[in-house]
């Protein structure tokens, strides 16, 4: 995933899947338990789309709707994120959100998607140049049999940096995954990277371009590579819109994706 100042990544999430009233006593539990988090530190809200297509080596192109909810709270150098996704996947190939390319039912599915939770904590600042490093934990929340997800836990860790100069920012990251085996599948335990840059053209408008980068998870599969363009745009103080375009160069990346997220600072 690229260094955005918002996530990357349509169709809407069924209804809940409890009563309503268990749904309207969650959402006060929730405000319960985060209203105490707002007044510590920034909570932000993400929600939007992508939608992407490929033939990931096949000979059929199969095309894949990703609609988040990321939640993200930041206190200090610590950053906490949780991202609950809603997939809707078509064609012989499923990718999931972090770039796996599994077999597809060759209809049409969807449902809840993998959940990640992430944890981050600054490193070291000098000068301009800043360095954070980030832990992630994919949990096999998403259906393996409807092709949704491998069904099994993934961890990675990694180091962000972040150099800034006036209205331009260049961005790096490094990491390491390792990857659960899928039933009948061997995983590789890949590096990932990405780089790029931001320029805040003006106090409300940003743009962006950044260059992801996977090791390949099998031996006769392919790395990953995809560039992703990107302008970001300051509707509120409270209120961000991010539009997105995805190119990618091999036959693990889609052949293009893009998408939209807004963003609530609370």
């Amino acid at each position: 995933m690229c260094l955005m100042p918002t996530e990357r990544p349509s169709v809407a999430p069924g209804p809940c899947p409890v009563t309503a009233g268990a749904c309207r006593g969650l959402a006060v539990a929730s405000l319960l338990v985060l209203s105490p988090l707002v007044v510590a530190g920034e909570l932000t809200l993400t929600t939007g789309f992508e939608y992407s297509s490929g033939k990931y080596g096949s000979r059929e192109l199969s095309t894949s709707w990703y609609v988040p909810l990321i939640v993200r709270y930041e206190e200090g150098p610590l950053t906490l994120k949780a991202t609950v996704p809603y997939l809707r996947n078509s064609g012989e190939v499923s990718r999931t959100p972090d770039g796996v390319a599994i077999p597809g039912t060759g209809g049409t599915q969807e449902g809840l998607g993998d959940v990640v939770l992430s944890a981050g904590h600054a490193l070291f600042e000098v000068g301009s140049l800043t360095v954070d490093g980030v832990f992630k934990l994919k949990l096999p929340t998403a259906d393996a049999d409807k092709g949704l997800g491998t069904g099994k836990t993934d961890a990675s860790v990694q180091a962000d940096a972040i150099w800034r100069a006036g209205a331009v920012s260049a961005l790096a990251s490094l990491g390491w995954k390792k990857y659960g085996d899928p039933e009948g599948l061997d995983f590789r335990n890949p590096v990932f990277a990405s780089i790029g840059f931001s320029w805040r053209v003006t106090p409300e408008v940003s743009i962006g371009l950044f260059h992801d980068w996977r090791q390949r998870l099998r031996p006769r599969g392919s790395e990953v590579s995809e560039s992703t363009l990107f302008v970001s745009y300051k509707l509120q103080p409270e209120w961000r819109l991010q539009v997105y375009a995805v190119k990618g160069f091999v036959e693990a990346s889609p052949d293009v994706a893009g998408g939209m997220m807004l963003s609530r600072l609370f």
